[in-house]
């Protein structure tokens, strides 16, 4: 389980440190950099992932992503960040490429990295600094490696060897496994709503293109009650089934219906409902599912359905979601027994409600205020 996470220089980002649960819940209105957290942890995840630099290059660029300072705080030039869980703790710095004369790389816009270090109870099992990286062998001595990292490169993706470094490897795989949606599609062009050849799928893709596996990869693994008692809750006397031939068909039956609706024949509303129980019902679950927004095109009558999910896939995975609907915090928060985060802004920086003043970082933790 992650304990906490720090996000420093990003965007609107100051220096933010989360403190998380079983279920995270951060909501505020539109414009307080909600949406800047769902990224900056993103970001972590891609360093493990082998994408950061393509990554940070969807977001426009290092430049574009770095704090830009107000008038309380001068503008930072590196981007921090830190995850501690309770077998290690990872943190790294990047910032802008340096432009030295005579140098010939053409990609400005990428992140350089200066600096990354992981631990393990303590003990750095690999450290990083610049270009040179070092990991602890099996007796614990620090050791340069052969193999040389790039600048936007995170030095996790060099491990491979699960005999020599399993902690290094174990912790690389635990963040390359975090879990985002974002925004999925309900248009009536939506691939949710395309029939797909049948495979076997137990992760929804962050597209949910494919949806109707993933339903019939819930059913055959005995998840299918979970998933069918949350849509009875949500939307009574109405049953969700898979066409099951070379191409899966979603097919949606009411009782006031004379037949079943087709993928392309649901309300926005009812996808977005059925994606969400898919994501959360997954056969495979993540150590962390981070949605933002998830609220999207739903009707309030459907949050105690899917706060129950969320009940649910908390047995299983840590959950932060990222909302600027009370009702849906609201109805999480009870069923969950935990409290709401709330975001606001001051001055182009996001803070938690009630401490738009401090000086110092802020933690999201009912016990200690830094």
């Amino acid at each position: 389980m992650i304990q906490s996470v720090r996000l420093a220089g990003y965007r609107s980002l100051r220096d933010l440190r989360l403190r998380l649960g079983a279920v995270t819940l951060l909501q505020g209105e539109n414009g307080v950099g909600k949406t800047n957290v769902y990224r900056g942890l993103r970001l972590i995840s891609a360093l493990a992932r082998g994408t950061f630099a393509e990554a940070v290059a969807g977001e426009g660029g290092m430049r574009s992503l770095l704090w830009t300072g107000n008038e309380e705080h001068a503008r930072l030039t590196t981007f921090d960040a830190a995850v501690v869980g309770e077998t290690f703790e990872f943190s790294m710095q990047c910032g802008l490429m340096p432009s030295t004369p005579g140098d010939p790389t053409a990609f400005k816009l990428d992140p350089d990295i200066k600096r990354e270090e992981l631990k393990a109870f303590r003990r750095v099992l690999a450290k990083r600094s610049a270009a040179m990286v070092k990991m602890a062998d099996a007796k614990g001595v620090l050791r340069a490696l052969d193999e040389s990292v790039g600048a936007s490169e995170s030095m996790l993706t060099l491990v491979r060897d699960l005999q020599n470094y399993p902690q290094v490897l174990q912790a690389r795989q635990s963040l390359e496994r975090w879990r985002f949606y974002h925004s999925m599609r309900t248009d009536a062009e939506a691939p949710a709503r395309r029939p797909v050849r049948g495979y076997w799928s137990p992760v929804l893709a962050e597209d949910a293109s494919n949806l109707p596996a993933v339903i019939q990869t819930i059913e055959e693994t005995g998840q299918g009650h979970v998933l069918h008692d949350a849509i009875e809750k949500a939307f009574p006397g109405s049953r969700l089934h898979v066409h099951a031939g070379e191409w899966f068909h979603l097919q949606w039956s009411a009782h006031s219906l004379p037949r079943p609706l087709a993928g392309h024949e649901l309300s926005d509303g009812t996808l977005q409902f059925i994606c969400l129980a898919a994501m959360l019902c997954s056969p495979k679950p993540p150590p962390l599912l981070v949605l933002n927004e998830p609220e999207t095109s739903l009707n309030e009558a459907v949050y105690p359905a899917l706060a129950d999910l969320v009940a649910h896939a908390a047995r299983h995975s840590q959950i932060i979601i990222v909302s600027h609907s009370r009702g849906l915090c609201d109805a999480i928060a009870a069923e969950c027994q935990i409290k709401t985060q709330e975001l606001t802004m001051r001055h182009g920086e996001t803070r938690l409600r009630g401490q738009e003043h401090s000086r110092t970082c802020i933690v999201l933790d009912d016990e200690e205020d830094e």
